[in-house]
């Protein structure tokens, strides 16, 4: 019998490498959130690189349909993490199961995810979509690219911790 060896698995994303590209960013967002396993919606941070910071936020429980005033307050918290820890542009993944079509619910969070970086310190470089066959990024999908405005100084250590609950209404 002979045993044929494994393919080497690819090697891991290196973290610090800047994500310039949209292929580079859905590469990055694939081995991350490879499939879809429930309904929520990630965030994940980019410098003013474009090197994606230590820290991504999954919200479960979203809704079908996007509150306005939910979806406005989640922005004002992203606008102060933009501000404490040098937050220049902000990716969106909206995990559901299901195939990889565009549904009514994907386009309505596309929007009113796309309109958050209006008068905040952040640019939203992307909202991708993961479902049961994997990432997907819509076809209008273009990469924002942060202006002189929207970056943020390096991030640097706090010595003050945020207080979300003081942002966001928490249930």
């Amino acid at each position: 019998m002979t045993v044929t060896p494994a393919s080497p698995s690819p090697p891991a994303a290196d973290p610090h490498r800047p994500v310039v590209t949209d292929d580079e960013l859905l590469a990055r967002v694939e081995s991350l959130v490879p499939v879809a396993v429930r309904r929520q919606l990630w965030t994940l941070f980019l410098d003013a690189d474009q090197v994606q910071l230590p820290m991504v936020v999954p919200l479960e429980g979203i809704p079908e349909r996007p509150d306005r005033l939910a979806v406005e307050r989640w922005g004002d918290a992203l606008d102060e993490v933009a501000s404490e820890f040098g937050v220049s542009a902000v990716v969106f993944v909206l995990e559901r199961p299901g195939p990889a079509v565009d549904s009514a619910s994907d386009v309505a969070w596309r929007d009113a995810l796309s309109g958050l970086s209006e008068a905040r310190r952040y640019a939203v470089r992307a909202v991708l979509t993961c479902t049961s066959d994997g990432v997907v990024a819509p076809a209008d999908t273009r990469s924002v690219t942060a202006t002189d405005r929207d970056r943020c100084p390096r991030p640097q250590s706090s010595p003050s911790r945020l207080r979300f609950s003081e942002v966001l209404a928490v249930r």
